[in-house]
């Protein structure tokens, strides 16, 4: 029997115990994102088999109470070469295959998810061709010691041909909840919560048919739009960018929406992720000051503001957001490259909302543009790259003069009663009028 080699004496061990890493893992994200990290990995999926122009006929269907969390999917399966080498992986291996469209990135979501949900999981998936299934136990796995070479690994519980070709998807059931999980998954609004940030978050998916259900309900496309008429045209504009020799696909619109402060702001997406909903800080360029330039704070009349910006790319490392998908990395280079022009953007739009804001009293010509106006999609607003409306629609500033003279009050008590007026304002403006009428002046 061969000696074992010997231990380097020169070796510092510096390897993370299992126990520390998960904890760190799962530190920086909430559940209910969490979850969301579980849908985008069925979208991948989806948008890896079938493109991402239409997804009818796919679904999730996430399904919880306080035993256990499932989620299932129709979007194809991970194959067992994927599943071996890639897809368990702590972080994305440098020969990963790459698909366009897709939000997976850091090679760390679907592991995340299930260590903040609870301790034990069983993962089943159908390819076309082949089948297989993990089952871990995260106490048994945590035991297993450091210097073992298959510490890290995980195991296949079965592998072998799918019997069914036509039943192709994944299926994820976890158990030994956490306390928090069970705490939250008892909520009577829990899933409200998770289906409004399901339809935020994937928005545009929705939008090309996938179909995602939260217990049994529904979660429905909510579409985005701007108003839109011939006297009010949104800023609908597209930018290549060039990143390290990686192209970058941005699609900029802005313009007026509803009169929601809640929903004013910036929305960021990358590769149809919400990443920013209704963004109104300095990260998107409010109340900041750029190439000499000052944008405003947020402000009550600024509730009409919606600003839309689209990431798009094949190299997912490039795209300006966190490892966790909930924000803008404001040092991106993709992201840097656009912030002027979604500064200009915001400036254009509130040089309109100032001058609505700017009409007292009875609703005003701007007022009726906005008031005519119709939604448009998004995907409806026809290229334009600054933001117009009808300036003729604002009448000229004029002075203003005050005039002030005193007659005997039984002339002025019967020139009230001709004029069947009470006051002496009044008097003066109904006798100013007349002479203007009479001598035909126009004040120009």
């Amino acid at each position: 029997m061969p000696e074992s080699p010997k231990a380097d004496a020169n070796i510092v061990r510096a390897a993370p115990t299992k126990r520390f890493f998960i904890s760190v893992l799962v530190k920086d994200i909430y559940m209910m994102d969490a979850i969301v990290e579980l849908v985008d990995n069925s979208i991948d999926s989806a948008r890896s088999k079938f493109g991402t122009t239409s997804l009818r006929g796919i679904f999730i269907d996430i399904k919880y109470d306080q035993y256990q969390f499932q989620i299932a999917d129709n979007a194809g399966g991970i194959p067992i070469e994927q599943a071996k080498n890639y897809a368990f992986r702590f972080g994305r291996p440098d020969d990963a295959p790459k698909t366009p469209g897709t939000v997976g990135e850091f090679g760390v979501g679907m592991k995340r998810a299930l260590f903040k949900l609870g301790r034990h999981f069983l993962i089943e998936s159908r390819t076309k061709t082949d089948a297989f299934k993990i089952t871990l136990d995260v106490d048994e796995w945590e035991a297993i010691k450091e210097d073992d070479p298959n510490a890290w690994n995980f195991r296949f519980s079965e592998t072998g041909r799918n019997s069914k070709p036509d039943e192709t998807g994944t299926n994820i059931t976890v158990t030994k909840l956490y306390d928090y999980a069970i705490e939250d998954f008892k909520s009577t609004n829990f899933g409200s919560r998770l289906s409004t940030q399901l339809r935020e978050t994937h928005a545009e998916t929705l939008a090309a048919g996938l179909q995602i259900t939260v217990n049994g309900t529904h979660v429905n496309a909510d579409s985005a739009t701007l108003l839109a008429s011939q006297d009010l045209e949104p800023i609908a504009q597209d930018i290549t960018l060039d990143i390290l020799g990686k192209q970058v696909n941005v699609k900029l619109l802005a313009g007026v929406g509803e009169p929601k402060l809640a929903d004013a702001g910036w929305y960021v997406f990358c590769n149809g992720r919400l990443i920013e909903r209704a963004d109104k800080t300095e990260k998107t360029g409010w109340n900041s000051a750029l190439d000499g330039e000052q944008t405003p704070k947020p402000h009550w009349q600024f509730r009409r503001f919606r600003g839309f910006v689209f990431f798009e790319s094949s190299a997912t490392d490039v795209l300006p957001w966190n490892t966790t998908k909930t924000s803008l990395d404001v040092e991106s280079p993709a992201y840097r490259r656009v912030r002027p022009d979604m500064s200009s953007a915001l400036r254009q739009v509130v040089e309109f909302l100032n001058a609505l804001d700017g009409e007292t009293g009875q609703p005003g010509p701007l007022t009726a543009i906005v008031e005519s106006a119709r939604q448009l999609r998004l995907l409806e607003i026809p290229a334009r790259t600054s933001f117009e409306w009808s300036r003729n629609a604002v009448p000229k500033e004029t002075k203003q003069a005050r005039i002030n003279y005193i007659k005997e009050q039984e002339i002025v008590q019967q020139v009230k009663e001709r004029l069947q007026v009470k006051s002496n304002k009044e008097v003066g403006e109904k006798t100013f009028d007349y002479y203007v009428d009479a001598e035909g002046l126009s004040g120009e």
